[in-house]
């Protein structure tokens, strides 16, 4: 019998997951069949749940590795470093579309957020299901991507972007801004289309914050063909959008997801702590 009712918002990808209290230890079974939710819906919600930091990181633990390897523009709780803590106040607004830490040779498996501070409006995520850009491509298209990789870099895209943003503009949390010190991982190359690791699916594995160039074409070519993908990988039919209240927890598969925080909510604050998962080498 399933712990928990599963409920789809939208029919692209996403899911909240009702009648469970996350600050309680959960068995192995349930620990799986969150994990299938996740392969199946690509993000979920958990909502009206209260947790503190230890618990976070319990639940996390529970399903996988917790990642430490956070890029240094990121800020973190004092005594727990594995979560992140960003607050809209402050600067933390991630208005571009992105997968997380894509410039580490093994990206996330994903993300859990709490949303500890939500604001009376505005501030919803959007979440791109790249399974499904993938599979609307033609099918010459797949073969010629099928043969590429990209360079993610620290440093952010070269010059193919979705969104132009001005210095001025720009997070004080963004990686186009950071001067990474000695020892910090600044780059990756991976696939420009990865095989999931547990649904054996195909998807686009590239986004505008991170993917700098394709390799083995001229720039122009890699801007072109990077500029038409991430066009294509925002289409309405491939998204999501999630309405955060205060206690939500949401996780989403950072394998085959891109996703984009709506900074629309001017001086109010938002505030999430956000604990990632160790992924794999993208193949």
């Amino acid at each position: 019998m399933t712990a928990f009712e599963i409920r789809p918002i939208a029919g692209s990808l996403g899911a909240e997951l009702h009648g469970l209290d996350l600050r309680e230890p959960l068995a192995p079974a349930t620990i799986d069949e969150i994990d299938r939710a996740l392969c199946d819906h690509l993000v979920i919600f958990f909502p009206e749940q209260e947790l503190d930091a230890d618990q976070h990181l319990a639940f996390s633990r529970a399903l996988g590795e917790v990642f430490t390897e956070h890029p240094p523009y990121l800020p973190t709780l004092e005594d727990h470093p594995e979560v992140v803590v960003l607050s809209g106040r402050a600067g933390g607004r991630a208005d571009l579309w992105h997968t997380d830490i894509t410039i580490n040779p093994r990206p996330p498996k994903g993300s859990i957020l709490y949303m500890k501070q939500a604001p009376a409006f505005g501030g919803d995520t959007m979440w791109a299901n790249l399974y499904l850009a993938y599979d609307a491509l033609s099918e010459p298209m797949k073969r010629y991507l099928g043969e590429l990789t990209a360079v993610h870099d620290i440093r952010g895209s070269g010059g193919a972007v979705l969104v132009e943003r001005s210095d001025e503009t720009a997070s004080p949390y963004s990686p186009l801004e950071e001067k990474p010190g000695p020892g910090v991982l600044t780059s990756a190359e991976h696939p420009v289309v990865r095989t999931h690791p547990v649904t054996g699916k195909q998807c686009l594995f590239v986004n505008p914050t991170f993917t700098s160039h394709i390799r083995h074409v001229s720039r122009a070519e890699s801007n072109a063909i990077l500029g038409y993908l991430y066009a294509h990988m925002v289409q309405p039919e491939f998204i999501c959008r999630r309405r955060w209240s205060q206690g939500d927890v949401g996780i989403w598969d950072n394998r085959c997801t891109m996703h984009y925080a709506i900074a629309d909510y001017g001086d109010a604050d938002r505030v999430i702590h956000r604990t990632t998962l160790v992924g794999d080498v993208p193949a």
